[in-house]
């Protein structure tokens, strides 16, 4: 007959443990930021935990005698193995320095545990065929990503001690020390240190006034110029389309102009040098109209595990997203995925820019300029958001003023890490993309 093997403890650290705090009561506000019940695997370890704690939490100090009171009263000290047990905790303690070390292997043993019950849980589940792979590994990740968590150290640090590693950081390099991935606009770049790891940046604006091409802008500064992996989730513009437009950009040739391949020799060669440099480029599309939220999260870390330097990821854009879930209203749905952008972010290690539509009420406003308010149904959205800036281009609302043509307006509503304010740059219509407004001349001009 098979014999089920024990499940991962260690019996000898677990009573390392309560014998180090038997010695050394004050440790437990030490301990128990690491320690859960759940944690200890033998019931009477995790009934003398309890005890401690109670005794600590009634203000009194943990040792033999408060121990078989407070045992005793609760009819627990048999359960434990009597006060022979009880005092014969620390006989064997190696050493009370290294109490830490003891704490660490419980835990480990902990995760353990878990890990083997949530990959039973997953085999499970993956032998049926009731629910799709994809919701699977979704929800792998989410067992690993909570185990993880558990697994880490809780670790305080003095406020002294970090500004003293921030100085040498700043002495080591300071042009790049708390700096994240730069625009290719220098003006915008100015407000602040860039779009940093973790961070949740929203670029709004009504239809029309190219903000995905901002967006593909800022994706081809960091894939071409800088050569960091970046990947675009389109769900709405085709893949085609978004080539037309990187092409446009890249080759400075009028998107008309390659659609109907109306291209001069010279233009030619230019669309094959932009084309030689975009598969160069690490940057990655992804068009998926009716994306949900988990599907969206399972391929943005599969893009992670293929390239583990992946620098940004763009989502165009955060309204068409769904959660996949019964919500109550759209505007609870909408506060839902932000704040989950905002989470994988962080989980990612890599600044997200999400791309959001704009109410209509604006343009009934006699300044069309817009505001957080106007953020389309949620705004949880400027909430959770590290920055926000709208694209605003004064010339669709104003056709006829000449001194309008070609500007367009970056403003930067909301900025948590750098300043707000407007940044000007140049809309370059024919290949719906935009330029530093370095020369007046410059405004609205249409590339050869």
């Amino acid at each position: 007959m098979r014999r089920h093997k024990a499940l991962p403890h260690s019996e000898e650290a677990e009573r390392a443990v309560l014998g180090a705090l038997l010695l050394e009561p004050l440790r437990i506000a030490q301990v128990r930021t690491r320690l859960e019940l759940r944690d200890w695997h033998i019931e009477r370890h995790c009934l003398l935990y309890q005890a401690f704690l109670d005794v600590a939490d009634a203000g009194s100090t943990p040792d033999l005698l408060t121990l078989q009171a407070h045992l005793q009263q609760a009819g627990k000290l048999d359960e434990i193995g009597g006060m022979g047990y009880l005092a014969t905790l620390d006989v064997d303690l190696p050493d009370v320095s290294r109490l830490d070390e003891y704490v660490a292997i419980v835990k480990e043993r902990s995760v353990r545990r878990d890990l083997i019950m949530e990959a039973q849980l997953t085999l499970l589940a993956a032998t049926s065929t009731a629910r799709p792979v994809h919701e699977l590994l979704v929800d792998l990740r989410a067992s690993a990503d909570k185990l993880l968590g558990r697994a880490a150290r809780t670790h305080w640090e003095t406020a002294g001690a970090v500004l003293e590693q921030l100085l040498e950081i700043l002495e080591e390099d300071r042009s790049k020390a708390l700096c994240g991935l730069t625009s290719g606009f220098p003006a915008w770049d100015q407000l602040g240190p860039g779009f940093l790891p973790g961070g949740l940046y929203v670029i709004a604006g009504r239809p029309g006034m190219g903000k995905t091409s901002l967006a593909l802008d800022l994706t081809r500064h960091v894939a071409v110029e800088l050569k960091r992996p970046v990947g675009v989730f389109s769900l709405e513009m085709r893949a085609d389309e978004i080539g037309v437009k990187l092409g446009s950009a890249e080759a400075d040739i009028a998107s008309w102009q390659i659609r109907n391949c109306h291209l001069s020799n010279q233009q030619w060669q230019d669309l094959f040098a932009a084309t030689r440099r975009m598969m160069a480029a690490p940057l990655f599309l992804d068009y998926s109209p009716g994306l949900a939220l988990r599907d969206l999260e399972a391929r943005a870390w599969w893009l992670k595990a293929q390239h583990p330097d992946l620098a940004l990821l763009v989502v165009d854009y955060l309204q068409l997203l769904t959660t996949g879930l019964r919500v109550e209203n759209r505007r609870l749905e909408i506060a839902l995925i932000a704040r989950r952008l905002k989470e994988l972010a962080g989980e990612l290690g890599l600044p997200l820019i999400a791309l959001s539509q704009l109410n209509r009420e604006l343009t009934r406003r006699s300044d069309p300029r817009p505001l957080l308010s106007d953020l389309a149904e949620s705004d949880a959205i400027g909430q959770h958001a590290d920055q926000v800036a709208f694209v605003h281009r004064p010339e669709v609302f104003e056709p006829d003023s000449e001194g309008l043509r070609g500007l367009a307006e970056i403003i930067v509503a909301k900025h948590r890490h750098g300043e707000t304010g407007k940044v000007e740059l140049i809309w370059i219509g024919a290949t719906t993309s935009f330029r530093s407004r370095s020369t007046p001349e410059q405004m609205g001009a249409e590339p050869t």
